[in-house]
């Protein structure tokens, strides 16, 4: 088996910021670093649109580029197809999964309630690591006016989903809270082209420095009360884009 998989965090890769309840501790195995590495690629990739919906996904050629044979990134596109993410067809082969809005609709409801447990199940203790992440996001963002780079902006919007991530203490909670987040921010992030750019940075921007707030003040609660308002009005923003749509179709 080929063992030169890209170990290195490359640019915007959040990968190295997750917090530690993502790993496995009684599974260090090359293994298991493989397929975490290759997982967390893929599904940024899908997540900011580099790949887009209904895009046939080549496992050979996922295998030159992370150096290992097919069944390592097979076994990716599997927990992928279970994340909702891409689509396996006897025949077709995987694609990435077209957007449903109406099941997206339910995902991001549901990412709603799951916000609102952050402070209640457990939460971790606020470090400084995390607050100087989410101050980082901070400086991040206030340079993306005027740039209408969707790509920065996505990656912005995931590494300040990966410092939240740092306060869920429940295991259970973070796990079904991060893949409701990459279930659904593609969604915001298809049609971030469709809103107006310097708004859409500077409610990004007034969320991080409210969710700031709350970390200074070790209020778990508080962070999940600002992500929870953050998800539920963005998902305002988008319903009458939505609408449009259904009437067309």
């Amino acid at each position: 088996m080929k063992e030169r998989y890209r170990s290195a965090t490359a640019p915007g890769d959040i990968s190295g910021e997750l917090p530690s309840t993502f790993s496995v501790p009684d599974d260090q195995s090359p293994w298991r670093r493989r397929f975490d590495h290759i997982h967390l690629a893929l599904r940024q990739r899908i997540t900011t649109l580099e790949y887009e919906p209904g895009a046939r996904i080549d496992v050979d050629l996922l295998s030159d580029e992370f150096g290992v044979s097919r069944t390592p990134v097979r076994n990716v596109l599997q927990r992928l197809d279970t994340e909702g993410l891409v689509r396996t067809r006897h025949g077709v082969g995987t694609i990435v999964a077209p957007l449903d809005f109406e099941e997206l609709r339910q995902a991001v409801l549901f990412r709603i309630e799951l916000a609102s447990l952050i402070g209640a199940l457990g939460p971790s203790t606020i470090g400084q690591a995390t607050i100087l992440a989410m101050r980082s996001s901070f400086v991040t963002c206030s340079q993306l006016f005027g740039s209408a780079d969707l790509g920065a902006f996505a990656q912005t919007d995931m590494q300040v989903h990966s410092a939240i991530c740092r306060v869920v203490g429940n295991s259970m909670l973070l796990r079904n809270y991060d893949e409701m987040y990459f279930r659904t921010a593609r969604l915001r992030f298809y049609f971030l082209p469709k809103q107006s750019w310097d708004s859409e940075v500077s409610i990004l921007l007034k969320d991080i420095e409210l969710t700031v707030k709350a970390m200074e003040n070790n209020d778990a609660k508080g962070v999940g009360f600002v992500t929870r308002n953050s998800i539920y009005n963005a998902f305002v923003r988008l319903e009458p884009l939505l609408a449009e749509i259904e009437q067309k179709s």
